[in-house]
């Protein structure tokens, strides 16, 4: 894609608005994962199938990606945002009064599906708005901000589930998501001055066969979906099992898990310094050498006998700080392939990583979340395929 001259580019909204409504989503999925022990005992729902509340929530939020993306290139970014908001709110109502566990999981579904407006579009407002490389180098900043609000959700989710209890996660995202529609309406303005003229499903499947079919995005999208996968992997079976198979409390859950959280915020602040600079092509090798040093130590807490939940968390400080710091490129590289469909690309490529999140869950879950060996063994097949789809980046 040709980088569209500056003076022809939209103004950007403003970065707190733009870091609330991409955030929205994974603060509202991080937060939760303190409160699944205390979920588990009020739906009568066993230690090793509540994971499956994640697994719902992903799945709303790899599926209605593929439609968001298209339905900005059509009808623009802000109103899709102003109505996935408006969703989120409403869903996340419904999760606080969830009489069952049934209610619960399509609550959570419609949460994520609202949210994910934010997620996507926040990127392609980024593109929207600058050229490529310094699409990467903003990118780094908002992931800085967003992951610094990931990075505490589960320390704040471990607080307000002490003093007010799973209905108190809830009740503070209804309040969020409410905050989030009122600042979208009046800050957030219209960045897609490329509307194109009509909505049409076989040309919208078209352009994501095209996207499939170019190395530039295909790369970049499984790379990160499998560096997804390791995450989500690591953060369904961990809430449970510290507390069912180390003896530890929940809080402890939020303690260990801030250790890679800091480090990949680190690593995107990193690429957010440092990326305009370098270029997306060496950030992405750069990154991605660092995380091959983090499937290194993977590899060794899977292989040799380990005690405790400490060395798989120190392994994956190395492995988020390598992700950290290529994320940014390899996003921006992603959805750049085509200027008339960033939006499409933006959800397609947000589809293949949360696709992969849904798969690793599932599959934890399927064995249950107090299995620690069959984590370690399904995180390292992940991180090793992500390699594999490093040969489709560099081209």
């Amino acid at each position: 894609m040709a980088d569209v001259p500056s003076a022809a580019l939209p103004k950007p909204p403003p970065l707190p608005v733009l870091v609330l409504i991409t955030a929205l989503a994974p603060l509202a999925m991080h937060a939760v994962l303190p409160a699944l022990p205390e979920l588990a005992q009020v739906f009568a729902i066993p230690d090793d199938r509540i994971g499956y509340a994640v697994t719902a929530y992903l799945a709303g939020l790899a599926s209605a990606q593929l439609i968001v993306g298209p339905l900005s290139d059509r009808f623009g970014r802000r109103p899709v945002i102003l109505g996935g908001t408006v969703l989120f709110t409403v869903a996340t109502a419904l999760c606080l009064l969830a009489p069952t566990a049934a209610w619960l999981f399509v609550a959570r579904t419609l949460q994520a599906i609202g949210g994910c407006a934010g997620m996507v579009l926040g990127r392609a407002i980024l593109r929207d708005c600058y050229s490529r490389d310094e699409a990467a180098s903003r990118m780094g900043y908002l992931v800085t901000a967003m992951a610094t609000g990931t990075m505490l959700a589960p320390s704040a989710g471990t607080l307000i589930v002490l003093l007010a209890g799973w209905q108190g996660v809830f009740a503070f995202f209804t309040a969020l998501g409410a905050v989030a529609f009122v600042l979208s309406l009046f800050y957030l303005h219209e960045t897609n001055l490329t509307l194109i003229a009509r909505l049409h499903v076989g040309l919208t499947l078209r352009n994501y066969m095209l996207l499939l079919r170019t190395p530039a995005f295909l790369g970049p999208a499984l790379n990160t979906g499998c560096q997804n996968a390791v995450w989500f992997a690591l953060v369904t079976v961990m809430p449970v099992a510290i507390v069912a198979v180390y003896g530890g409390h929940a809080a402890d859950y939020a303690l260990w898990v801030l250790l890679p959280m800091a480090s990949f915020v680190a690593g995107s602040f990193v690429a957010g310094r440092i990326s305009l600079r370098v270029g997306t092509a060496r950030m992405i090798s750069i990154g991605m050498g660092i995380t091959a040093v983090g499937v290194a130590a993977i590899a060794a807490v899977t292989f040799l006998d380990f005690s405790g939940p400490g060395p798989l968390f120190i392994a994956m400080i190395v492995y988020v700080f390598g992700n950290g710091v290529a994320l940014p490129s390899l996003t921006a590289t992603a959805i750049s392939v085509n200027p008339a469909i960033t939006g499409a690309a933006a959800g397609l490529l947000g589809f293949v990583q949360w696709t992969s999140g849904v798969t690793a869950t599932a599959i934890v879950s399927a064995a249950g979340l107090t299995n620690v060996g069959f984590l370690h063994a399904v995180m390292l097949g992940f991180a090793l395929f992500a390699f594999v789809t490093l040969l489709f980046t560099r081209r």
